[in-house]
């Protein structure tokens, strides 16, 4: 008697996070156990094509929301199981992709990574907020928030205080209050005793 196995070859989505930055797209496939996967990248679509050893395929073509420039875009394995692509915009003063692709169909296996992900407005935001200051002025800065400028060695040393009126957490806290029952409370406690006898 032969037995003959047979090794189902599926076809499969990879994995896929995406964020964006002005200029660019950032891709991030996660896929296990393909070395050499093919990739192609195009100006409207990227095709990405691989095997597992244990037989299953990873096929997606995704089709962009916009234009990216191909010749000036690149990928690179970054784990054993993931693969980073920047693909740089085509225009980038256009506004900001509203998702990765053409379709509006829900796709589970897409998901934005808002680790790397800006909005419209949003870089310009950064800039000015605490991000884009210079913190080496300290002495402006307490300037600015009224607090005056300390001259060299005018701080006062902490270290002369003796200890009066400083809080410390050896005092004894007080005792709790008991707070006063609801009329719920007291019918459930009283329903609660006849129970019990």
């Amino acid at each position: 008697m032969s037995y003959k196995i047979f090794i189902r070859r599926t076809n499969s989505h990879p994995s896929i996070k995406w964020g964006q930055k002005k200029d660019h797209i950032l891709l991030t496939i996660a896929v296990q156990d393909i070395d050499k996967p093919e990739i192609n990248i195009e100006s409207s679509k990227l095709h990405f094509k691989g095997q597992q050893t244990r037989g299953l395929t990873y096929d997606t073509i995704l089709e962009f929301f916009d234009q990216i420039d191909p010749k000036i875009s690149k990928y690179r394995k970054i784990s054993q199981n993931h693969w980073e692509f920047m693909l740089k915009k085509k225009d980038s003063t256009k506004p900001f992709w509203k998702r990765l692709i053409k379709s509006t169909e829900k796709c589970s296996w897409i998901t934005v990574d808002w680790n790397h992900f800006t909005g419209e407005g949003e870089e310009d935001e950064e800039m000015e907020g605490a991000a884009g200051k210079d913190w080496g002025d300290l002495d402006g800065m307490f300037k600015q928030m009224g607090g005056g400028g300390l001259a060299p060695g005018s701080a006062p040393d902490l270290n002369d205080l003796d200890g009066e009126g400083t809080d410390t957490d050896d005092e004894p806290m007080p005792d709790l209050e008991e707070v006063p029952k609801t009329d719920e409370e007291k019918v459930n406690s009283n329903a609660a005793n006849k129970e019990t006898k």
